[in-house]
């Protein structure tokens, strides 16, 4: 199937982006790619004000690729609870309980999502299903832990971590990130469980205990020198070339969230405090383009200064694990508020989707398109609380690309889906 408005989609989008450039003038094709002048209304962050021998070959890679040709049997079942439980019956969890391991990184990076998409569907229906498998796995999750599992690092330690051998020259790692990522899903659970009869306290207090633990472990690697009011970590031991340099935004991003889940749990308000100071470090290190949009890099530079100017955007699949910490953030007006929400929607809109149905991979500073990053593509749906149309492009693309969602893509789905759908255009154009 080829959805109407996409025939010829290279050649519109292409000339349109040429027309763009000549309407810039030479300033703006001169300034592609570099900080605009004060006062001025050129966007540099918009890619058709790039160089234009980047735009072409993206839309050319991308729809090489992604025909919008699957037409599923039932469109209306796509995205919904019915469709969590079809494809992700009681047989794919009971068979991935008994393989948890984070040796591959697969606890930190798969599993740890899947966590969180049982809390989301657990939200959503209210059903108790959810919330027992996500209870199986958080137990089963703490049993893998080093510590509790009897595996050391390379040093000889036992820490309370999730180490990994698949990176760093095949020497057992403990890594921020993958910390971020489990203590997330498994504090995400105890928030649900406590509210539900039945479920032993003291089990619930054992996990959360469980979780400080891994998370003050890597107070080793804070940067005693972060701006002040600020939090920043460093790579530390787990990456030692690079061991005085700070850890990017979505590493950051992660234990800012652990550290709010940590608070509300436990009532400490010096882990609400060190939250604060991680999302404030984000807040000062993103830039706010003309466009009402943020753009910020992959990874902050230690001891810039002066005024953010972000140079090489971050790509979409890294950035999705820095924004979902803000947009919960936001929902509480904590540190950030609903005004970044839609900023963050208009990243999407302005600097992501490109039009004709075509998406590229690179935030904004520059056209891109590598395919192993679209796999996180609808992790950008939250966002869409702020402008539904983020959700009807990418309900589209999936529908018409992708016959298998992962689990969390289905719970995003079901959750943003927009009350309704009066006044707003899902075609793709």
């Amino acid at each position: 199937m080829r959805i109407p408005g996409r025939t010829g989609g290279i050649a519109i989008a292409f000339c349109a982006a040429l027309l763009l450039l000549a309407a810039a003038g030479p300033a703006g094709i001169c300034a592609a790619g570099a900080p605009a002048k004060p006062g001025t209304q050129i966007d540099r962050h918009i890619p058709a004000l790039q160089d234009s021998t980047d735009l072409g070959p993206a839309i050319y890679s991308f729809n090489e690729r992604y025909k919008y040709d699957l037409m599923p049997a039932d469109s209306a079942l796509y995205g919904t609870p019915d469709q969590f439980r079809i494809l992700y019956p009681n047989e794919y969890w009971n068979d991935r309980l008994g393989k948890i391991t984070n040796e591959d990184g697969s606890l930190a990076w798969l599993t740890s999502q899947d966590m969180l998409a049982l809390a989301r569907m657990f939200d959503l229906t209210g059903e108790r299903w959810y919330l027992d498998w996500l209870g199986k796995y958080a137990e089963g999750t703490m049993q893998a832990r080093d510590d509790i599992a009897g595996k050391k690092d390379q040093e000889g330690r036992l820490d309370p971590g999730w180490g990994s051998t698949r990176y760093g020259n095949q020497e057992r790692r403990i890594y921020l990130v993958h910390s971020g990522l489990i203590v997330e899903a498994t504090l995400e659970y105890v928030i649900r469980a406590r509210k539900v009869e039945g479920i032993d306290s003291k089990s619930l207090d054992k996990l959360v205990e469980r979780c400080r633990e891994t998370l003050i472990y890597h107070d080793y690697q804070l940067d005693p020198g972060s701006p002040p009011g600020e939090t920043a970590y460093l790579s530390g031991r787990e990456e030692p070339d690079r061991k005085d340099t700070w850890q990017p935004y979505n590493r950051q991003n992660l234990l800012g969230r652990d550290f709010y889940l940590l608070y509300k749990l436990t009532g400490d308000e010096s882990y609400r405090t060190r939250s604060e100071k991680l999302y404030t470090f984000f807040k000062h290190h993103i830039e706010l383009t003309p466009s009402d949009a943020y753009v910020w890099e992959y990874e902050p530079i230690r001891f810039a200064k002066g005024p953010i100017q972000v140079a090489s955007c971050d790509d979409i699949s890294h950035a999705t694990y820095t924004i979902e910490p803000v947009i919960a953030a936001a929902r509480e007006n904590f540190v950030f508020q609903q005004t970044d929400i839609q900023r963050l929607a208009n990243t999407f809109t302005k600097y992501i989707y490109v039009g004709d149905g075509v998406f590229q991979t690179s935030m904004g500073c520059r056209v891109n398109f590598t395919p192993r990053e679209m796999d996180r593509l609808y992790a950008w749906l939250p966002v869409s609380e702020a402008d539904p149309r983020v959700y009807w492009l990418l309900h589209r693309f999936y529908l018409h690309n992708v016959a298998k969602p992962v689990p969390l893509a289905i719970a995003y789905f079901a959750i943003f889906r927009p009350k309704g759908m009066a006044g707003i255009d899902t075609r793709v154009k």
